[in-house]
């Protein structure tokens, strides 16, 4: 008889078959002892060392850090507002007679508008990615982290070099031959086209259309060393061109031009320059890409581009419209010079500002290059100072050695210091004289010269996502980190820009 219950005792019960644990055990490390002698590192029985997540993307971002950002008050497609434009030279003489009324002091107004552009970068993190993740790192916030880290990219670079009208053709380059420096043999015909580039197309692609053909014919020396050199009329707000060379895609220059040391059969690769778009044109453009409709209008571009006449919108391509007055001078591929403690080119473009608004830049944007360019030739120049020794007892065994150019006097304007900003992403060859405050102007209403009016400040968006078939289209999140914003210029007359400068 079973004892009563819903679960008699059976076979299974301790009672009757009771386990020895010890012998188990000493079996088990029989069986491990028959298979390995010892615990190696052949093993596999190792932890897991896994170290932090990080991330080596440069986020170096000083002029959009350096933009204030306001709120736009009404939805619009454009920001506007109006200007009262310098006819100081155009004014009646005020001497006046007794007993007669003074002139009338006239005015110029003028309506300027900015288009608004969106910038974004999205993302997209499945939930299974966010639990393989779990207790390691936050895949969600990694992903946002991201997208904004790009949009801060993209909107330094956008904020410099944006641009919706179009940069305009190239002229017919000019093209020398020389019987030395290069593999080109004789009696040889050396087809040229160009095309420019704006800062925007230097970072994503595109340039304009391509110019018409320049071209030249080594001469009959034997020696196979011929080479060419290619120059165009620099184009004001581009930062670059591409060379085009029996139709085949050479290089790209910062300057406005290039030496040809061999006839190419096919493409060549990308230069080693920093910041250009990585993927080569695959043939001579024959339309403009130069303007995009996706942009705003950046720095480079509210300098370059004419105010539109006639009750049309926005900025127009330079010659078409009313001049914004910012100067341009172009070095045409040579660098900046040295006289005594002086740089000439950046003398003659403080004068130049100088005249027109009788105050300073209060900044000059640079790339690395001219800032290290400026150094060098200051530093190293017969009137300057080079050494610095410091006052306590290690100073004569612990120099450092090396200095830097931080700020260039600005003669024209009293003696005053401009600060050198280093831009990570303003191409070589480019500098930007600032003027960051209307202070010159009685009765200016600027609080800011420059200023990034936000129809939707940068946000984090987070979409509504549908189930859907194939790998990713499970419970997922997507989203975007994007702004909807526009760059207001309200003194372009202020701002001078030298092009086309070579390394020093």
């Amino acid at each position: 008889m079973h004892e009563p219950g819903p679960f008699p005792r059976t076979h299974f019960s301790p009672e009757r078959f009771p386990v020895n644990y010890d012998d188990k055990s000493l079996e088990t490390l029989a069986l491990i002892k028959a298979q390995t002698s010892g615990v190696t590192s052949a093993t596999g029985i190792t932890g897991i060392d896994l170290g932090d997540l990080v991330s080596l993307i440069p986020v170096n971002t000083p002029f959009y850090d350096s933009i204030a950002r306001k709120a736009a008050t009404d939805g619009a497609k454009f920001c506007q507002w109006r200007v009262l434009t310098d006819i100081t030279n155009l004014q009646s003489d005020p001497g006046t007679a007794f007993d007669y009324a003074a002139p009338l002091a006239q005015l110029n107004e003028m309506d300027v508008s900015a288009p608004y552009g969106k910038l974004g970068f999205g993302y997209t993190v499945t939930r299974d990615a966010i639990n393989f993740a779990k207790g390691y790192a936050d895949a969600h916030a990694i992903a946002v982290m991201n997208s904004l880290n790009q949009y801060r990219i993209g909107a330094e670079r956008k904020l410099l070099g944006g641009q919706v009208f179009a940069l305009g053709t190239p002229a017919t380059p000019t093209v020398v031959q020389s019987d030395t420096g290069g593999n080109i043999a004789a009696s040889t015909a050396v087809n040229v086209k160009v095309a420019a580039r704006t800062l925007s197309n230097f970072n994503y692609g595109g340039s304009t259309a391509a110019s018409a053909q320049g071209s030249v014919t080594t001469s009959t020396v034997a020696a196979a060393t011929h080479s060419a050199t290619a120059t165009v009329t620099s184009i004001p707000g581009a930062v670059a061109y591409d060379w085009f060379v029996a139709g085949f895609y050479y290089t790209t220059t910062t300057v406005n031009k290039v030496t040809i040391t061999a006839v190419p059969t096919a493409n060549q690769a990308v230069p080693n320059i920093p910041g250009i778009y990585g993927t080569a044109p695959s043939s001579v453009p024959g339309s403009d890409t130069s303007a995009k409709a996706t942009d705003f209008n950046g720095l480079l571009a509210t300098l370059a581009g004419d105010y539109a006449t006639g009750g049309a919108t926005g900025l127009v391509s330079r010659g078409s419209g009313t001049n914004s007055g910012a100067a341009f001078q172009s070095l045409g591929g040579a660098a900046f010079t040295v006289s005594g403690q002086s740089i000439p080119e950046l003398d003659a473009l403080n004068t130049t500002i100088f005249n027109k608004i009788q105050a300073s830049p209060s900044r000059y944007l640079v790339s690395s290059q001219e800032a290290t360019s400026i150094s060098k030739l200051l530093l190293s120049s017969a009137g300057g100072g080079t050494t610095f020794l410091t006052p306590d007892a290690s100073g004569r065994n612990n120099i450092t050695a090396g200095g830097y150019i931080g700020s260039y006097v600005n003669k024209a304007a009293g003696g005053v210091p401009v600060p050198l900003v280093v831009l990570p992403h303003l191409a070589p060859g480019t500098l930007i004289a600032a003027s960051d405050s209307g202070a010159a102007f009685a009765g200016a209403n600027i609080a800011n010269t420059l200023e990034m009016r936000q129809l939707d400040d940068v946000q984090d968006y987070q979409y509504a996502t549908n189930r859907a078939s194939g790998a990713g289209g499970g419970p997922r999140n997507d989203g975007e980190v994007f702004s909807t914003s526009a760059l207001i210029n309200r003194a372009p007359v202020g701002f001078g820009v030298i092009q086309d400068i070579a390394a020093a």
